[in-house]
């Protein structure tokens, strides 16, 4: 799992004064690119052979306000063929409360083909030994 900070700015936040619950998205693609610029490249997404985003759902548990510490924790949680799922949880880092969850799969894709691709090997074996599998 890895851990991601993240800064609330003062536009994320609406007239109720908690962060808008289509910023918590962003939140989440913060999270997600931090994770695959580690396990594979800087440039990961820029590169013809990687993964693209086919699904994506969350779950709104506590309200988020602009002075709050927060950071996304993420996780591979299942390898397939051509797909992998993913997990993460927007947490306080302060008191530990999950503010939000979120379960996605990514397809792998060539840019080139334009089409799914298998999950590449190597990929599936940084993944194992990131997630301690």
């Amino acid at each position: 799992m890895l851990t991601t900070p993240v800064q609330i700015r003062f536009s994320d936040v609406d007239s109720f004064g908690h962060v808008n619950n289509a910023v918590y998205w962003s939140y989440f693609d913060v999270g997600r690119m931090d994770y695959l610029h580690r396990l594979f490249a800087d440039d990961f997404e820029l590169l013809d052979e990687t993964v693209i985003l086919v699904h994506v759902e969350a779950d709104y548990k506590v309200q988020t306000r602009l002075k709050d510490a927060i950071a996304v924790r993420t996780s591979v949680t299942g390898v397939g063929e051509r797909s992998l799922k993913m997990h993460q949880e927007i947490v306080n880092t302060e008191t530990g409360a999950v503010h939000a969850s979120s379960t996605s799969v990514l397809s792998g894709f060539s840019k080139t083909m334009q089409k799914s691709i298998p999950i590449k090997p190597e990929w599936k074996s940084k993944i194992a030994a990131f997630e301690q599998r």
